[in-house]
């Protein structure tokens, strides 16, 4: 549907009459709007055949979903109510740091990072001469700034890749788009702040991605 845009999407294929949403809706191929699957062809990012999208209606965020044995292939899902407050720039930047995520296999270096997180959470746990309780929180403690710091790592690295396809201007765009809409104002486990992000943006230097002709 190249003519269609996030809004009508959420508006004809995932809002029922009262134009409040269902839960999540996978849209179909035929259903999803022309522009993520040009982004995930020059990403060179595979997504499932049948169902490349899910809508949320009500959720504020996004997400990219890999593909698992015997399941779906990689998706992105979108929130309504992120569509609604970013401009179609925005939401685009959005989309590539999504992608990027499914390009870069972000999901296999967190399984990987956990794992190693754990067992050295286990080796400083019996190192120190501790009693039992401050044994698990120090075990715990470690395996909690290990898993925070390569998630963090793989946020930067999206907003990077990102860029090199909708270029930097736009990606920092997104990211004051979600700091004035108070998207992320405190640093999570999972990701740094939106203005964290947006200073690290703007100093890096990336190539741009040519467009195909």
């Amino acid at each position: 549907m190249k003519n269609m845009t996030w809004q009508d999407t959420i508006r004809l294929h995932v809002n029922g009459p009262s134009g409040e949403g269902s839960g999540v809706v996978a849209l179909p191929r035929e259903q999803v709007p022309e522009n993520l699957l040009a982004l995930a062809d020059r990403m060179r990012v595979e997504l499932d055949a049948e169902f490349p999208a899910e809508i949320d209606p009500s959720w504020c965020g996004a997400r990219a979903l890999p593909s698992l044995p015997g399941g779906r292939g990689n998706r992105v899902r979108l929130g309504g109510e992120l569509v609604g407050k970013l401009s179609p720039v925005a939401l685009e930047s959005v989309l590539a740091h999504e992608l990027a995520h499914l390009k870069c296999r972000h999901w296999e270096l967190l399984l990987a990072g956990s794992v190693l997180a754990a067992l050295a959470g286990i080796a400083v746990g019996l190192a120190v001469d501790f009693s039992t309780p401050l044994r698990l929180l120090f075990g715990g403690g470690v395996l909690v700034l290990g898993s925070a710091a390569l998630s963090w790592i793989a946020e930067y690295e999206a907003d990077s890749v990102a860029a090199r396809y909708v270029g930097r201007d736009s990606v920092a765009r997104m990211l004051e788009e979600l700091k004035d809409n108070h998207f992320r104002r405190v640093p999570e486990l999972t990701h740094p702040t939106d203005a964290l992000r947006l200073h690290r943006v703007r100093r890096i230097r990336v190539p741009r991605m040519p467009k195909p002709r």
